[in-house]
């Protein structure tokens, strides 16, 4: 399943490698502005990035046509959002 939504990213945090029950995986994750069609903020929350989007390829600061898709998170299976593509977001000027 994928979905698109307006997002600001604020803040990229780091890759940190964890262990849960004896699993080891690593996780990457932003702070984020959800924003409405008309670009004021709904929620602020965090995302987790998808594994193709971590480190030296984790997205910039700004505002983006975000794409997710559902996956079981790595810890504990459950599934949840995970940011698998952006596109920047350009907004248009009214006529």
């Amino acid at each position: 399943m994928n979905a698109t939504s307006l997002i600001q990213i604020i803040k990229v945090g780091p890759v940190q490698n964890r262990e849960y029950d004896g699993r080891k995986y690593d996780v990457q994750e932003c702070e984020c502005i959800l924003l409405n069609d008309d670009g004021t903020p709904e929620a602020v929350g965090v995302l987790r990035l998808s594994e193709s989007m971590r480190g030296e390829k984790a997205p910039q600061l700004g505002t983006y046509s975000a794409k997710f898709s559902l996956m079981p998170s790595p810890k504990d299976r459950k599934i949840g959002a995970v940011l698998t593509g952006l596109t920047p977001f350009v907004a248009r000027k009214a006529a």
